[in-house]
């Protein structure tokens, strides 16, 4: 069955720079009404799994209020509204957050975190050839944030005891060093 469900009806809940959140009323191809149905949209975001010339592999350690802790990640942010190439703006987070800059990129994958829910997508860029040339830029928020270059063996040990606590960030890991041959 490749018909979609109709919505009948749509009222904007929340709407702000961060998320919208609506409310759908709809009617599937079965005849089923569903209301309230709630969509969320953010931003589409970027994930950089940046990759030294000594295979260390970039992480950043930053506070997460929802979940009340510090996180291992890997670098990333949301697209602005002026964000038209997610390259360039993958290019930037990695930049501000880190202070490195990479000599090549590939994108690994362009993804729904949640389809069921939300609207946006994830792009995840391979960055090989990272080396520090800055001094971080940190937007407001991300206060404290530290830069950490792990081995690669190191991050892959420690996937499976909770190093990298972020399910999407982790997904990210994995395709990116699946593609660039490093998974053993």
């Amino acid at each position: 069955m490749d018909d979609g469900w109709k919505v009948l009806e749509t009222r904007t809940i929340l709407q702000d720079r961060w998320l919208n959140l609506r409310a759908d009323d709809c009617l599937t191809p079965d005849g089923v009404t569903i209301s309230p149905y709630y969509v969320m949209s953010y931003p589409d975001w970027v994930n950089i799994v940046a990759i030294t010339p000594d295979d260390r592999l970039l992480l950043v350690r930053q506070y997460r209020h929802a979940a009340a802790k510090f996180f291992l990640e890997i670098p990333g942010g949301g697209l602005d509204e002026r964000d038209t190439d997610t390259e360039k703006a993958a290019r930037r987070e990695l930049e501000e957050e880190t202070g490195y800059i990479a000599q090549n990129w590939q994108l690994i994958s362009s993804l729904y975190p949640n389809p069921a829910s939300h609207t946006n997508r994830l792009h995840t860029y391979l960055a090989t050839g990272a080396e520090r040339r800055y001094e971080q830029r940190l937007d407001a928020g991300e206060e404290g944030l530290t830069v950490h270059a792990l081995p690669i063996a190191e991050v892959l040990d420690g996937l499976q005891t909770g190093l990298i606590g972020q399910a999407l960030h982790v997904s990210s890991i994995l395709l990116a060093l699946q593609t660039a041959g490093r998974l053993r």
